[in-house]
């Protein structure tokens, strides 16, 4: 081992999470999170400026810390734009603020799907039926428009 050569260093990329009541961006209040998945952390908002609940999705650190995928994200905020569907949640912006960039989008309330497979176990057949036709119906109208879904 070369003695000269500097020690590798592992870079932790900051947490920052969003508080119940407190205010993002100047615009948005924070009422609760409400999901955590690879890419980020959800959140339920009041925005202030337009007076609506909407949902922002902050994007981890360490995620957009890769310009190519912060593209990528600003790519599929412009597609997703032109779908216009009932089950199918709205993209609105891609932005950035206090050094974390974060996508808003519509806040659909009710139960997810985990949360209710949690709450009353395996669903019945006819549940699943009607949960998949709704994706299907969404997933249609995405393939209308030439946009193929990658995470399903």
């Amino acid at each position: 081992m070369d003695s000269e050569q500097p020690p590798t260093v592992t870079w932790q990329a900051p947490t920052f999470r969003l508080s119940r009541g407190g205010l993002f961006a100047s615009r948005y209040e924070v009422i609760e999170e409400i999901g955590q998945g690879g890419m980020g952390t959800v959140y339920k908002v009041y925005d202030q400026k337009v007076k609506e609940k909407i949902a922002i999705k902050l994007i981890k650190p360490a995620v957009a810390f890769d310009q190519s995928i912060l593209e990528r994200f600003n790519n599929e905020v412009k597609i997703a734009r032109k779908i216009v569907h009932k089950n199918v949640c709205r993209m609105y912006d891609l932005s950035e603020s206090e050094g974390m960039h974060f996508i808003t989008m519509e806040h659909v309330s009710g139960e997810d799907l985990s949360s209710l497979i949690k709450r009353i176990g395996q669903v019945s057949n006819k549940k699943a039926v009607f949960i998949a036709k709704q994706i299907c119906e969404g997933l249609a109208e995405a393939h209308a428009l030439g946009i193929i879904h990658r995470d399903l």
